[in-house]
């Protein structure tokens, strides 16, 4: 490329002193050349950064949510939310048969209230809050 470019420049110029004219027309290709190259190479790295970066988006594109296709989510999200509450309890009974036998479960005070097991305290109405502090003994301590 700079060869051809020296001879246009050498024909034009047949008959004069032309170093000057030369050596312009040298380093005017050269750098047209290497401005060219410089280019080139930009151009490819911004077309491998955007590749790059298109990749990288592909992880944050999913499918778009639909009313279909989140009523069909949250349909599957039930059902396993079911079987694993229903393996739990039958993993839990397998155990208790392997116990042998079930463990009474102690109700609650409520729970006795509400039953009526809870038999009713009768109160001593006659006697005063204070009359026992009357035997209370108290000792200074130095």
């Amino acid at each position: 490329m700079l060869l051809s470019s020296l001879s246009e420049t050498i024909t034009d110029n047949l008959g004069m002193q032309m170093i000057f004219t030369l050596v312009t027309a040298l380093k005017d290709s050269a750098e047209l050349l290497i401005s060219e190259r410089q280019n080139a190479k930009q151009a490819l790295a911004e077309i491998e950064a955007q590749k790059a970066e298109e990749e990288e988006n592909r992880k944050f594109q999913g499918e778009a949510v639909t009313r279909e296709s989140f009523l069909k989510w949250r349909d599957d999200f039930r059902r396993e939310l079911a079987e694993e509450e229903q393996r739990k309890r039958e993993e839990a009974e397998a155990e208790e048969k392997k116990k042998g036998k079930k463990e009474e479960k102690k109700l609650t005070g409520k729970e006795l209230w509400v039953q009526g097991l809870v038999g009713k305290v009768e109160e001593d109405e006659g006697e005063d809050a204070l009359a026992g502090m009357e035997k209370l003994k108290i000792k200074a301590t130095s």
